[in-house]
């Protein structure tokens, strides 16, 4: 039987106080091999467009590639715990509007999902929000936090307006990873029973789409458009953030994540290519 990781879409806030989706992932064994679940809220397939989605997809890419590559299924699944977690954030953080400071606000913002998570029924979902908020309250670096929002309040985000041109290539980036893993993924039947134009829209899409090279950059922290610096900078500009992806090597044999500089996988032994 495969292990199986779960990746939720949690709720969270940008360095300049945009309330986004973010991804998080709980592993319930580091096995090889595994299905890795997708679980979104409902309201990101509400208007049975693709674009949010492939827009997430994307965001999980960036920081997951590794697990997305490896993993033998990709399960796409929804959870309306979600949608309730996203709408108690976004009430709470427009209630803690008089806090100037968004660090500080999304402090108490995350304190307060700590308390409602408490009072939820017991569900592996649930259990994992608790965990989540508070190992981010407590890990965060807040002080480092409010220094880098500070140099943020006074200048002006680097975002240019997108011209239909640009969209379009952002949009056919979406879709080149998309069909990176299409060989793998699989909606659930709640998915397939509810939104059949989403699921039509996802299957009509052809590489035609993606035939252009893409160069544009979106920090994910402040959203600044970084497609104007160099490709080899690694922290964003506007905020410190780190683009730079992971480069955690993965054992070809096994799928045991492997640390820079190793020659032989420490659980099955084999070399290690480069």
């Amino acid at each position: 039987m495969l292990s199986i990781a779960k990746l939720y879409a949690l709720t969270s806030v940008t360095l300049r106080g945009t309330v986004m989706l973010i991804p998080a992932l709980e592993f319930e064994s580091n096995t090889y091999p595994f299905d890795l679940h997708i679980v979104l809220p409902d309201f990101l397939f509400a208007k049975n467009k693709v674009d949010p989605f492939l827009k997430f997809l994307h965001f999980v890419n960036f920081h997951y590639s590794g697990k997305l590559t490896i993993s033998s299924l990709i399960q796409i699944e929804t959870n309306s715990l979600l949608d309730e977690l996203h709408k108690v954030y976004l009430r709470s953080w427009k209630e803690n509007s008089q806090i100037a400071e968004v660090p500080e606000r999304r402090r108490i913002v995350e304190q307060g999902i700590i308390k409602w998570s408490m009072e939820l029924p017991k569900t592996p979902l649930s259990e994992f929000i608790y965990q989540y908020y508070s190992v981010s309250i407590k890990n965060t670096d807040w002080q480092r936090k409010k220094i880098l929002w500070r140099s943020l309040r006074h200048k002006k985000a680097k975002k240019k307006e997108l011209s239909s041109s640009e969209l379009n290539k952002l949009k056919e980036k979406y879709v080149k990873i998309w069909f990176k893993y299409l060989d793998k993924v699989d909606f659930t039947s709640k998915i397939h029973s509810k939104l059949p134009e989403f699921i039509k829209s996802m299957n009509q899409l052809t590489f035609k789409d993606i035939l252009l090279d893409i160069h544009l950059r979106i920090c994910p922290a402040c959203e600044t458009n970084l497609s104007d610096y160099p490709t080899d900078i690694r922290f964003c500009a506007q905020c410190g953030y780190e683009l730079v992806e992971s480069t955690q090597k993965y054992c070809a044999n096994c799928g045991t994540e492997v640390r820079e500089g190793t020659f032989f996988c420490t659980n099955c032994g084999k070399k290690i290519e480069n």
